[in-house]
């Protein structure tokens, strides 16, 4: 069992390599233990991040690994400025983080979706998605922990490796692109960005609008959706998903509930098609 070095309550990282497409690649941390029973802390989250490099042999070396493992420890003062924010973790706490690569292009990482996620980046940064060769995915599935600590943890695997090999993090639960030192400064701030980690969005649903969110996830919350919202009832719909927000953050939302909210008492469902990456909970709130 690896430890992450000077945590008052330690955490161990462990990390299961799997290929996606482009040949098979070296796993150097088979000799870890990747037991997560028995966690401590708060709601389960997930958080998945994409690091797209011009690299094609981006964390595959033999020093990649403990590299991370340096980073994630704090070792250095670009990282430790993220890492000092780690105040505590329960003593039974294990930071997971699972790998996989794909060689650039391929069928399942639509690069579109990406350039639309990089829009707000600089052009320089946004022209170097053309040039990448390797995407590499870092997925965490931990408890939450106090001060968003476990997005700090998490996000530091994801920063090494843009540092490192010349990337771009892409946050696909919250549907955020980041530089490698916009990643920096958003992970050392005191507090993580308002906004800077989840959306709520619109689109067309049929002859109404879809709403939704991206990034709950990321805190053990649910993300949320209402469908084929009417034209007429879209205000109402917006204020049942925000009210639906801030209940989330007091208490769990699960789906055969219900919640009183400005549009009146909306019942909570699974969704029938979440538009996201990723396989988290989300509910489909039904307007009265």
């Amino acid at each position: 069992m690896r430890r992450l070095p000077a945590l008052a309550a330690a955490v161990a990282l462990a990390l299961a390599l799997a290929a996606c497409g482009g040949g098979p690649r070296p796993d150097p941390l088979a000799e870890l233990d990747a037991d997560t029973a028995g966690l401590g802390g708060g709601r389960p989250s997930v958080q998945l991040y994409a690091v797209l490099t011009p690299d094609p042999k981006a964390m595959q070396g033999a020093d990649a690994v403990p590299g991370m493992w340096g980073a994630v420890g704090g070792q250095g003062t670009r990282y430790q400025a993220i890492r000092r924010h780690v105040k505590w973790v329960p003593g039974d706490y294990e930071l997971d983080v699972a790998l996989d690569f794909a060689d650039l292009p391929h069928p399942q990482v639509p690069l579109a979706q990406f350039q639309a996620m990089a829009k707000a980046l600089p052009a320089e940064a946004r022209a170097a998605l053309d040039g990448a060769k390797l995407a590499v995915f870092f997925r965490s599935d931990v408890p939450t922990l106090p001060g968003d600590a476990h997005v700090r943890l998490a996000g530091l695997a994801a920063l090494y490796a843009a540092d490192r090999w010349g990337g771009l993090v892409f946050d696909l639960v919250a549907r955020k692109a980041w530089t490698a030192d916009a990643w920096q400064r958003e992970l050392a701030a005191p507090a993580l960005t308002a906004g800077a980690h989840g959306l709520v969005g619109v689109r067309a649903d049929g002859e109404g609008r879809w709403i939704y969110t991206h990034g709950e996830a990321k805190f053990g919350r649910p993300d949320l959706q209402v469908r084929r919202v009417p034209e007429a009832q879209l205000a109402a719909a917006r204020a049942a998903v925000q009210a639906a927000l801030k209940a989330s953050r007091v208490r769990p939302l699960a789906a055969g509930g219900s919640l009183p909210t400005p549009a009146g008492e909306v019942t909570l469902g699974p969704c029938e098609a979440p538009p996201r990456f990723h396989d988290a909970d989300c509910l489909q709130l039904t307007l009265p």
